[in-house]
């Protein structure tokens, strides 16, 4: 039998089997992140088919990192109710699910949140809108959302949560030297740009604990000149793992990578699929995956 249809455990959350289903935008909330019973009912749909570990659409953990319209939020304490929702019926239908926590950075449309974006450095030709480069304070307000969010995810009845830090969200930006262009302690090396992502896992840790399963999308290639590489990636998450991080599931690509953004199209053989594999190996060598 194959092994993903084997049982698993992360830190304690009990996986029927290793099928994952990835985080999507569903497009599917309302206009200000709550959740609906349209995207309820699709959640269900996914734990009734058996998958192991649902993660939910990136649910922004701030209005001013919200990215596109109907996206799911997790930013105030008044959507806890339908997320509540969300989870028992899940788990009703057998289900596991974890909220994949989210802040688009750079990318944030100004049309949804009232404010230019911000990002790790004030990069130009990334948004048609002025980039504003974050403060030290800034960087702290943002280490709060995500806590503040994990917290929620927790109350709410969630398995677990998921960092996005892949697809040029801001936590991936700060993690590549091509958006992350900084002077301070949070740019340079990796061991730089790692940083705010090792102090966002601190803070959810204070808040959910050690026993509460915390995962990450990491980028293993930004797949664009001067972004992020595999030895980078590596590096960062085996950090990461060493300090509290549960698993680690491998992307790759930004907004600005072209055919290898992060939605991949033409799949037509077998030879197409699994185009992380190779990257796979290397996170497995430094024990960075389950």
């Amino acid at each position: 039998m194959s092994k993903v249809f084997e049982s698993t455990m992360i830190n304690g959350m009990d996986l029927n089997n290793r099928f994952v289903r990835s985080a999507t935008w569903e497009g599917m909330a309302t206009d200000d992140g709550s959740c609906t019973p349209k995207l309820i009912e699709t959640m269900v749909r996914l734990a009734e088919g058996g998958v192991g570990l649902i993660i939910t659409g990136h649910a922004y953990v701030t209005r001013e990192g919200q990215a596109g319209p109907w996206q799911l939020g997790i930013y105030d304490d008044r959507l806890l109710n339908g997320l509540h929702q969300m989870t028992d019926a899940v788990h009703g239908a057998g289900g596991k699910i974890v909220a994949q926590l989210a802040h688009s950075g750079v990318f944030a449309d100004p049309a949804l949140t009232g404010s230019n974006p911000i990002g790790p450095s004030a990069i130009r030709g990334v948004s048609k809108h002025e980039i504003r480069e974050m403060t030290s304070s800034d960087i702290e307000h943002v280490k709060s959302d995500f806590s503040r969010a994990a917290k929620r995810a927790m109350l709410a009845g969630f398995d677990g949560v998921q960092l996005h830090a892949a697809h040029g969200y801001l936590l991936s930006q700060f993690l590549s030297p091509y958006f992350n262009q900084r002077k301070d302690g949070y740019g340079g090396p990796i061991e730089g740009r790692v940083r705010i992502v090792l102090e966002v896992l601190e803070g959810i840790r204070s808040q959910v604990g050690d026993a509460y399963p915390v995962l990450i999308k990491i980028n293993t290639r930004d797949f664009i000149e001067g972004g992020q590489e595999l030895d980078d990636a590596v590096t960062a998450a085996a950090e990461l793992a060493g300090n509290g991080l549960d698993a680690v599931e491998l992307s790759g690509g930004t907004g600005l990578s072209g055919k290898l953004n992060p939605v991949r199209t033409g799949i037509r053989e077998e030879s197409d699929e699994a185009y992380f594999r190779d990257a796979a190996v290397a996170f497995r060598e430094r024990r960075t995956l389950r």
